[in-house]
């Protein structure tokens, strides 16, 4: 039997092994690369952030099926990461010197993250889901579509009636969620890597009506 609850910070090692099993299953991936160690450290202070939202599902057993990430206001989340840029830059050692290809995309994130306004990967301001992820060997429950209506509804019940995300143009799901969700685009980006992205906007209201029924 799968229940939801809100992540707590000793969650933050099960969030990170989910993110990194269901990114590697991702077109053009990059964070999983950034290491356990690192990814970990990225949740615990997600966790720790007042403004955030993460949803979790698991078994009985404490297994994590998946969880969806988000925030109420996307500049504090970018202001934790820089205040704790320092115990998030020796976290990501170990993968920068195995591969050393890495140093230029993380040095590209840093500038976004300190607002660097030539650099644009999502999101800034206000409501955001961040990440939402479902352990790919149980993708057949209805878990996955559950977890991201739940985030949905207590961002409508906090007061918000929508929220904006990112999503890479590769994904192949993406038309099918932006038509049955009415989702809005708000922009389009060219990533430095040279993927394309589309920031949206969708309202958290449908959400409501979904989880109720």
């Amino acid at each position: 039997m799968i229940t939801y609850r809100l992540a707590k910070s000793s969650d933050a090692m099960s969030l990170a092994k989910v993110h990194i099993i269901c990114a590697k299953h991702q077109n053009d991936g990059f964070f999983h690369k950034l290491g356990v160690l690192f990814i970990w450290r990225y949740y615990k202070i997600l966790i720790s952030n007042k403004h955030s939202v993460i949803v979790l599902a698991e078994d009985e057993n404490g297994f994590c099926y998946g969880f969806h990430s988000g925030t109420l206001k996307a500049e504090e989340q970018l202001l934790s990461m820089k205040k704790n840029k320092i115990s998030l830059f020796f976290s990501v050692l170990p993968q920068l010197i195995l591969s050393p290809n890495l140093i230029l995309e993380v040095i590209k994130r840093y500038k976004y993250v300190s607002n660097d306004k030539s650099i644009k990967y999502g999101v800034k301001f206000g409501p955001r889901a961040v990440y939402w992820a479902w352990h790919p060997s149980y993708k057949n429950g209805p878990g996955s579509v559950m977890i991201r209506k739940m985030w949905g509804n207590i961002i409508y019940e906090l007061g918000y009636g929508s929220f904006k995300f990112e999503v890479d143009l590769t994904n192949v799901d993406i038309k099918k969620y932006v038509r049955a969700f009415s989702c809005i685009l708000i922009e389009e980006l060219d990533l430095p890597d040279g993927r394309k992205r589309v920031i949206l906007e969708q309202s958290s209201k449908k959400f409501r009506v979904l989880t109720k029924k």
